[in-house]
């Protein structure tokens, strides 16, 4: 497994611990030999090397629909990528073309369909555009690790690491 992938796997487990029902949580990713020590909550420290990546938990994010809230962000350069954790609703995948196309309308849609599952969704991505998602079914010990679970969280934590004087919306990201 490559760094992010471990990295993206870790804050799941670390998100899990504090059981279901979180709200969003961003985490920064940064080297362990980079991170000054701020009183900032680091997910997992002890036994990591120098060079591998380092979660640090974030404040709560503010309440907004998560392209907006995310384009709020900017990181300093010592911090190479982050992660989001969000709760879902995960359906299969043909039940999307019968989904509302009133955005307001498909929480409680997939709230009603009986094929419809809680997950938690982590999605982390890198300063250079690499990526990876981590999806983990309630009830299921599996993690389902796939760059192709989360297309718009991409893009929109991809955002974070543009300048927000030169922002360009057509991010172009590429699958770790």
């Amino acid at each position: 497994m490559d760094s992010l992938a471990s990295a993206v796997v870790d804050v799941e487990r670390y998100a899990a611990s504090k059981g279901w029902g979180q709200p969003p949580q961003l985490y920064a990713l940064a080297r362990k030999k980079t991170i000054p020590v701020t009183g900032q909550k680091i997910a997992i420290l002890a036994g990591r090397q120098d060079d591998e990546l380092i979660s640090i938990e974030q404040d709560p994010l503010p309440p907004g629909e998560p392209d907006q809230v995310l384009a709020s962000i900017h990181w300093p350069k010592e911090v190479e990528g982050c992660v989001l954790v969000t709760e879902l609703l995960a359906l299969p995948p043909d039940a999307e073309k019968e989904a509302p196309g009133d955005p307001a309308a498909v929480e409680k849609w997939a709230a009603s369909r009986p094929d419809s599952k809680e997950a938690r969704l982590a999605v982390g991505v890198l300063r250079d555009g690499s990526y990876t998602c981590c999806l983990q079914l309630r009830d299921d010990k599996e993690l389902i690790i796939s760059p192709e679970l989360a297309d718009d969280l991409v893009t929109a934590l991809l955002v974070t690491f543009i300048p927000a004087d030169t922002a360009d919306p057509d991010v172009s990201p590429t699958a770790d």
